[in-house]
C-alpha cells in the first residue's frame, strides 16, 4: 500500500505582504498607546486588528508588543491603569485589572537565552 502526502492547504503569504504586516502591527500598537489616554476601548480594537493581521499572514508578534496586551481578553495593558505587573523569583507576573487573570513571563537568561533554573 502506497500513502501519498497531501499537499499543503496554505501556502504561505509572500514576503513582501508579511514584512507589510509587521509594519502595520507596530503602528497599531503604536497608535493604540496614543489612544488609551482619551478612548481605552478604541486601543483594544487596535490590538485585536493587529492579531487578526498576524494571524493572517502567520507573523509572530514581538515579544515586546506581546506584553502589551491581555493574553485572555486581548485588552491592551497599560502598567498600572489597567494591569499591575510584580517581578517574581522566576517570572513576571501581569495582572489584568478588566478579566481578573493573571499572565506569567519567564525571566530569560542572557547567555545562553535559557529561563533560569536552580
Amino acid at each position: 500500500m502506497v500513502f501519498i502526502m497531501p499537499l499543503r492547504k496554505h501556502r504561505p503569504k509572500p514576503l513582501k505582504q508579511r514584512r507589510v504586516a509587521l509594519e502595520r502591527i507596530e503602528v497599531l500598537f503604536r497608535e493604540a498607546d496614543k489612544a488609551f489616554k482619551h478612548s481605552p476601548a478604541l486601543s483594544n480594537r487596535y490590538v485585536g486588528l493587529a492579531r487578526r493581521i498576524a494571524m493572517k499572514y502567520k507573523v509572530r508578534i514581538r515579544p515586546v508588543l506581546k506584553r502589551r496586551f491581555c493574553k485572555h481578553c486581548y485588552s491592551y495593558l497599560k502598567p498600572g491603569v489597567n494591569c499591575r505587573v510584580r517581578l517574581g523569583e522566576k517570572q513576571v507576573v501581569y495582572f489584568c485589572f478588566s478579566c481578573r487573570r493573571f499572565m506569567r513571563f519567564p525571566y530569560k537568561n542572557k547567555k545562553s537565552g535559557l529561563t533560569t533554573s536552580k
